[in-house]
């Protein structure tokens, strides 16, 4: 098979992924992750009544835990709006915890005239799927990067964001996209989703990150906070995040790593008894204790704009090797 004939099956096994996705339901999973993201938040200083951000996929059942509010969608059936907003429940709500979610307008958000939030929270696009052709792998990237340096600039210096993305976005092998992010925020950690977490569709098989950020407070950089580094393994074939190499227990289940039929070595995580919802919540848990609130919120008004002040870029060290096929 030649080269160009191959990048045209990758194209279309990328369209196959995309939409075995586009009508695969998350939002159950979405639910339950809520209420876990949602304890994370508060143990980490959210302010009851404050503002809160999502978006991605099912951004209202992400402000709401409620499975049952579905996305508003046109005529073609893409989504009407790309983020919404709501105040930050109360500890301790459950189903329907928030109950004036308002769309906040399509993408891009306009950071000059936008309210500043006290959380975001997301499920990014393209999130549980693999994709083969290489244009396609860096839009995914270019995209997560985009949208989280942007819902990071929006947050109130101390806010939090939590993100879910695909594990590529940690184990890319090129720490230069992390600088813009570096350059407002602090990474807290994360956990790893198994395969077929958020949907059962047989394409959506790709093990997910839970990752926690925080919008920088101190224009230095604290280097224990520093997003983690990525480390080639020959024996794999793989680059993978050092974090997971220092947290395993941060994995969800249990770590595999097989070739696809196009000859890509791919990560899997299996999790055949669903333990992950409980695993979740403790990693979470651990989480907000390491870095939860230790200080009295601010008082005054909130800055009037939420661009960031020109900070520099926390080091990453770079990896053992050339970034090969994987993204």
């Amino acid at each position: 098979m030649n080269h160009a004939v191959t990048q045209e099956a990758l194209q279309h096994a990328d369209i196959a992924a995309l939409t075995a996705q586009e009508h695969a339901d998350a939002s159950d999973a979405h639910a339950l992750i809520s209420h876990s993201v949602w304890r994370l938040l508060h143990n980490l200083g959210a302010p009851t009544g404050g503002r809160a951000m999502a978006f991605g996929h099912d951004p209202q059942i992400l402000l709401s835990g409620d499975p049952a509010r579905s996305e508003l969608r046109d005529s073609e059936g893409f989504p009407l709006y790309s983020r919404w907003q709501a105040t930050v429940p109360a500890p301790g709500a459950h189903r329907n915890m928030v109950g004036d979610a308002v769309p906040i307008s399509r993408y891009p958000l306009n950071l000059e005239t936008a309210p500043v939030f006290d959380v975001a929270v997301a499920s990014m696009q393209y999130n549980d799927i693999r994709l083969r052709s290489r244009e396609a792998r860096v839009t995914r990237h270019r995209g997560f990067h985009i949208q989280a340096a942007e819902a990071l600039t929006a947050l109130a210096p101390g806010g939090h964001a939590v993100l879910l993305a695909n594990h590529s976005i940690l184990d890319f092998p090129d720490p230069q996209p992390w600088g813009e992010l570096a350059r407002v925020g602090d990474f807290l950690g994360a956990a790893r989703l198994p395969s077929y977490a958020l949907r059962s569709a047989r394409a959506c098989d790709a093990p997910v990150d839970v990752l926690v950020l925080r919008r920088r407070e101190d224009p230095f950089p604290d280097p224990s906070l520093q997003f983690p580094s990525v480390q080639w393994s020959s024996e794999d074939g793989l680059h993978e995040s050092t974090y997971f190499t220092d947290h395993p227990d941060r994995v969800l289940g249990t770590r595999d790593v097989g070739t696809d039929y196009w000859g890509m070595k791919q990560l899997a995580v299996h999790d055949p008894d669903r333990t992950w919802p409980g695993r979740l919540g403790a990693t979470l848990d651990d989480i907000a204790h390491q870095h939860g609130a230790q200080r009295v919120p601010p008082s005054g008004p909130r800055p009037a704009s939420p661009w960031p002040f020109p900070w520099r870029s926390a080091t990453t060290r770079p990896p053992e090797e050339p970034p090969g096929p994987q993204l």
